[in-house]
């Protein structure tokens, strides 16, 4: 029985989308009988379209965007984006039983307005359905994402103490991407950028000096690769990783002057899942 109700609940859903039963010369017929002719065709390509980004954009953009690529970042991004899509899941769910209560109360009405309401409620749930659908390949990808990036750099397990211990580091490294973006846009540092430096232990003219000497670099890299091989955006990543690990100290000695300890974080406030 309950195959029987699903399988005419498809059939109600594919005309209530398609078949437009609107009776009226104000309405171009031939317009209607494209629309009826093609549209099934849209209906059915759009459920490559169920969600906001595609996997790629997912990937490549949503989980590092200020982040750069630091990969406990990157995981804790993750895990934001997951906890979005699931608060949303937990209200679809309470809307499609409650359109899936409205169906079955409006199936067999034959007044018009109600018969109308009725095709209203089928188009809804199967665009609901489509959401959700989008909502479980969101974090399906995001889960193959943390995967990866795990396998990536070797991470087995990981807590909130592991998360610190790499957190001046990335600060580290953020304050030379930035700086590289600065110099590369307008040929010098921003104010903010210039703080940012001296938050972290890198002195602003050293990180200035470090990235202007990158960039002379990689420009006879791209006036001697004309036409042959040119840097990758790797190259750029791989320079911001050794100013991570040069400079990856700095903030220990911002810390002793400011607080008289070289590691203001305490173990005891964290969330710890790994054994040592």
């Amino acid at each position: 029985m309950a195959d029987e109700i699903v399988k005419q609940l498809n059939t109600d859903i594919l005309q209530a989308t398609t078949g437009f039963l609107v009776q009226s010369a104000n309405i171009n017929k031939h317009a209607v009988e494209k629309v009826n002719r093609y549209l099934p065709e849209l209906e059915e390509k759009t459920r490559a379209f169920d969600r906001n980004n595609s996997q790629s954009t997912l990937a490549f953009m949503t989980l590092t965007m200020l982040n750069g690529q630091s990969p406990y970042r990157m995981m804790r991004q993750i895990m934001a984006e997951v906890e979005k899509r699931k608060g949303a899941l937990v209200e679809a769910q309470v809307n499609h039983a409650k359109h899936l209560k409205e169906i079955e109360r409006l199936q067999d009405e034959e007044d018009t307005v109600l018969a109308a309401k009725y095709r209203q409620k089928c188009v809804n749930i199967t665009t609901m359905e489509q959401k959700i659908n989008g909502s479980f390949k969101d974090i399906a990808t995001l889960i193959d994402a943390y995967n990866n990036i795990k396998e990536a750099n070797g991470i087995e397990d990981w807590d909130e103490v592991e998360f610190e211990k790499e957190e001046k580091k990335h600060h580290v490294r953020r304050a030379f991407e930035l700086m590289y973006r600065n110099v590369l846009v307008g040929g010098r540092a921003s104010e903010a950028t210039i703080e940012y430096c001296q938050q972290y232990g890198v002195h602003p003219q050293v990180c200035l000096t470090e990235v202007s000497g990158y960039l002379q670099y990689t420009a006879e890299l791209i006036a001697k690769g004309k036409g042959h091989k040119l840097p990758h955006a790797n190259h750029l990543e791989d320079f911001l990783n050794e100013m991570a690990e040069k400079y990856k100290s700095n903030p220990d000695a911002t810390s002793e002057r400011l607080f008289g300890k070289s590691d203001v974080t305490v173990t005891d406030y964290m969330y710890k899942t790994v054994t040592k």
